[in-house]
């Protein structure tokens, strides 16, 4: 039983190292990408938005990006990444590709049932991620895009976001660069983030908007997690 009690012990102590670890590691890559993102979020939003407007891909800012234009006129301060929308009905493979000769590559791609029911792509540029939240026709009452939660290394808990968006888009001033928003971009930040959502507030989490995220448990075995770990 001594011995037996101190394998217990042991187990417990490498288990909370390794949370610690995990931890610290999660801290200093955040760190990493906040350096990166001050340093080239806007050369890499220009060539994001430059390439897509040079070969005719259509796409918009997402979520905190679409408040960023509106209510900053550039970057929220607390943000660590750039949010996009592409209707997936817009998508190709090719759009990939001419990212990449411009510098971008591929960190990760989540697909649900090969792209049938969701898609979401993280790419990255001198260490700036930017996430490419693809848009579904609606399930229930508006369209949707997925997010992914974690359950391990391999399985993702798929969520449905819905969003009240128009297919019709708008220019918007965002720091020196001229973007594509949703032409309803205000309707979507009031959907999201309130009535007030011009006036920030550090402590709004996204468990405010919940009422339009849909957990999806019975696409977890059909969601595929693909990661580029050269870009880890």
């Amino acid at each position: 039983m001594i011995i037996i009690d101190r394998i217990k012990r042991k187990i417990k102590n490498i288990q909370i190292l390794y949370r610690i670890l995990v931890s610290v590691n999660g801290f200093i890559g955040q760190k990493r990408r906040m350096r990166a993102y001050r340093k080239y979020g806007i050369e890499a939003l220009q060539t994001f938005v430059k390439c897509m407007n040079d070969n005719n891909f259509k796409y918009t800012l997402a979520f905190g990006s679409i408040l960023g234009a509106i209510r900053e006129h550039g970057f929220i301060k607390h943000d660590l990444d750039i949010d996009t929308f592409v209707w997936y009905e817009d998508y190709s493979s090719e759009m990939l590709k001419k990212l990449a000769d411009v510098g971008f590559s591929l960190y990760r791609s989540i697909s649900i049932d090969s792209d049938r029911y969701g898609r979401e792509d993280t790419i990255i540029y001198k260490g700036v991620h930017i996430d490419i939240f693809y848009l579904y026709p609606a399930k229930d009452k508006y369209p949707y895009c997925c997010d992914f939660v974690p359950l391990s290394d391999k399985k993702r808990l798929p969520r449905r976001i819905e969003i009240p968006i128009s297919k019709e888009r708008k220019l918007m001033k965002f720091e020196n660069i001229d973007v594509y928003v949703p032409a309803n971009a205000e309707e979507i930040c009031q959907f999201r983030y309130g009535a007030n959502y011009m006036i920030p507030n550090p402590n709004w989490h996204w468990k405010s908007s919940y009422n339009a995220i849909r957990e999806w448990p019975e696409m977890i075995e059909k969601t595929s997690i693909m990661i580029n770990h050269r870009n880890v």
